[in-house]
């Protein structure tokens, strides 16, 4: 299998696992209306459908958080974006304990995107990273050798009279 049918699969994992939630999402709003008018025992009044609507209300947003990310990193892989590669690592994050589609689409995007295949996909983008790579070892501290430690040496000065503080 290529690296380019391994971004494309990528992305159809992520927008599996948008689809998965937003069904989910529909399902726990089509139990929740279906539920709120049915009281409890009874005569009952049942709970204010305001408590339904506030709960639909986060729950909705906790979901949006969740799920927004995946289309994202599916729209940037299918279009081979330049940053493709950072919207699929936070999409695989945030969808890691959505199991099994979430945990699947994680375990694909960063065995993807945290080794060597990426590179041939996103060859801009690799050519920087590597770059970057390359400066940043360059700025490294060279280890100390003997000649140069001894060029910042100190001769130690004692002092034995005390300050006078007055």
């Amino acid at each position: 299998m290529t690296d380019e049918q391994h971004n494309k699969y990528i992305a159809f994992t992520f927008l599996a696992h948008g689809g998965f939630q937003l069904l989910m999402m529909l399902l726990v709003g089509i139990v929740l209306s279906l539920a709120s008018p049915f009281p409890s025992r009874p005569g009952d009044p049942g709970p204010p459908m305001e408590f339904f609507a506030v709960f639909f209300g986060v729950m909705l947003f906790v979901q949006t958080i969740f799920t927004i990310p995946s289309f994202v990193a599916a729209y940037a892989l299918l279009k081979r974006k330049s940053w493709a590669r950072v919207a699929s690592i936070i999409a695989g994050v945030l969808s890691a304990m959505h199991v099994p589609v979430g945990t699947a689409a994680c375990v694909y995007a960063m065995w993807f995107f945290f080794g060597e295949n990426w590179k041939s996909v996103y060859s801009h983008t690799a050519k920087f990273d590597d770059g970057y790579r390359e400066h940043l070892q360059l700025m490294e501290r060279q280890p100390w050798t003997d000649t140069s430690a001894q060029e910042f040496k100190f001769e130690e000065t004692r002092n034995t009279t005390p300050p006078d503080w007055r």
